[in-house]
């Protein structure tokens, strides 16, 4: 990557960084691209150039947090360390989400916009899948019981992602308590792991 390009994802991030703060602190629909623009120290015409639209923009952000969830997860999957320690990590991944970011800015986007809708489906199947991954390699390392069938494991995380979707009170409570979502996530692992004979 060369000095200008540098210099262009550098900008791209700081707009999208200012944006989100500002997106989060007073909503979407209060903050002005003139804001954005300051807060970032970069021009309207940068913020134009880059993203095209303030819809566009927080499009771009919704995106953007639910590909570094991916990798995330995807990133732990593939290291090289102890099942039990993985379990640590994925529960840190799964719940720093909730420390980071607004869950009503989230949502509210999500809810406004088509596109980030069937986003969002598309997260939700390939994260499904990536979490089955994940549980095969706790199953064949002996820490999760193998008695655990695969199907209920699915219809439990669809049920999960449903309700959060559709649930704006548990989000507000999570976005207020983001222990409970570790708390969450912990509930789910220790029934995977409890002895059943």
């Amino acid at each position: 990557m060369d000095g200008f390009e540098k210099r262009r994802n550098e900008k791209k991030k700081a707009i999208m960084q200012a944006a989100l703060a500002l997106f989060d602190q007073y909503g979407f629909d209060r903050v002005t691209v003139t804001e954005i623009a300051e807060k970032a120290h970069v021009s309207k015409v940068s913020i134009y150039n880059f993203f095209e639209s303030k819809d566009n923009l927080r499009r771009i952000i919704i995106k953007d947090m639910l590909d570094e969830s991916t990798e995330k997860i995807k990133a732990l999957i593939e290291k090289e360390r102890s099942f039990i320690e993985k379990i640590e990590e994925y529960i840190q991944v799964r719940t720093w989400y909730y420390g980071k970011y607004s869950l009503r800015f989230f949502f509210e986007a999500v809810e406004s916009d088509p596109e980030l809708r069937q986003y969002l489906e598309d997260f939700n199947a390939s994260s499904k899948k990536l979490l089955m991954t994940f549980i095969a390699e706790g199953k064949d390392s002996g820490i999760f019981s193998l008695d655990a069938p695969n199907a209920a494991i699915e219809i439990y995380i669809d049920m999960i992602q449903t309700y959060l979707m559709h649930n704006r009170e548990i989000r507000d409570r999570l976005e207020r308590n983001p222990e409970l979502a570790r708390e969450i996530n912990m509930l789910f692992m220790d029934g995977l792991i409890r002895n059943r004979g």
